[in-house]
């Protein structure tokens, strides 16, 4: 493990280790100056400041959203990839994945094409009689939700599916045998035995889209509307690296937070199922 940990340490921890300490540089500037000493001044400006913090709170709220809709069809679709005959297996299986081979702003503006006001969403509604005027889909949290869970639920779908293809296949006939209904015994058997893929899954999809930078900036509202995008403004725009390095801690910090007590409730209710069953 040593040559893997060097590799790790070397290319993710010494960023990271740089990052932390331009947050304790006074700010305004490209530079960490340390020569007057260390400053929490940049965090406390951050803490204290209800316009940093509401896009905090709403890039986590948008996050858990998104991982959440992402755990729902990604387990349908692993589940439907799970049950499909070995024949067919393979191909959706790649259906489902491709997205994945597909760079993040073409599929990005992909999402332009049908949620734009002449998109093929609207045209839909207004040929149907529903809606008179085009209704606002674009550039607005919707889109951000829609467009991250496009691009991040395959990554459910693979991980539930590693979990589901360790199931035996006759496990849930065998508990319609006893008295199950089909809807029992999947949620009573094949859910319960497929928790640690959706653990993996919703990790990996929360901490991508809490940090997502390239879908925000394109389908949602202009400005520094999203946690990455506002760090983009200070580093890019403002040229206040510790300020922006301030705020990319405490989002990690958030980040880590919400994992793990995600991890600890659902481990703990996970243990529980498994005593009870």
């Amino acid at each position: 493990m040593a040559p893997a940990a060097a590799v790790v340490g070397l290319l993710l921890g010494a960023p990271v280790a740089l990052l932390l300490s331009y947050g304790f540089a006074p700010g305004g500037s490209t530079q960490a100056d340390f020569s007057d000493g260390a400053t929490l001044e940049n965090y406390a400006a951050v803490l204290g400041d209800s316009f940093y913090l509401n896009i905090i709170l709403k890039t986590l709220w948008l996050s858990l959203v998104v991982t959440a809709a992402s755990v729902v069809i990604g387990w349908m679709l692993a589940y439907f990839l799970w049950r499909a005959p070995e024949r067919f297996k393979a191909l959706l299986t790649v259906a489902v994945v491709a997205p994945l081979l597909v760079s993040i702003p073409v599929r990005n503006y992909g999402w332009m094409v049908l949620l734009g006001d002449t998109g093929l969403v609207n045209i839909a509604l207004q040929k149907a009689g529903l809606v008179e005027r085009p209704l606002k889909l674009m550039f607005t949290d919707l889109a951000v939700v829609i467009g991250l869970t496009h691009v991040l639920m395959p990554f459910v779908v693979l991980s539930v599916m590693a979990t589901l293809e360790r199931i035996p296949a006759n496990l849930p006939e065998a508990a319609r045998s006893l008295g199950a209904n089909r809807l029992a015994a999947v949620r009573l058997v094949v859910l319960p035995l497929s928790v640690p893929g959706i653990v993996a899954g919703a990790t990996l999809v929360f901490c991508v889209a809490i940090s997502s930078y390239v879908t925000p900036a394109l389908m949602g509202p202009s400005g520094a509307k999203y946690a990455a995008t506002l760090i983009y403004q200070q580093f890019m725009s403002t040229f206040d690296w510790p300020r922006g390095a301030a705020i990319a801690t405490i989002l990690l910090v958030v980040t880590a937070m919400t994992v793990v007590l995600g991890l600890g409730v659902v481990g703990r209710r996970y243990r529980h199922l498994m005593q009870a069953h």
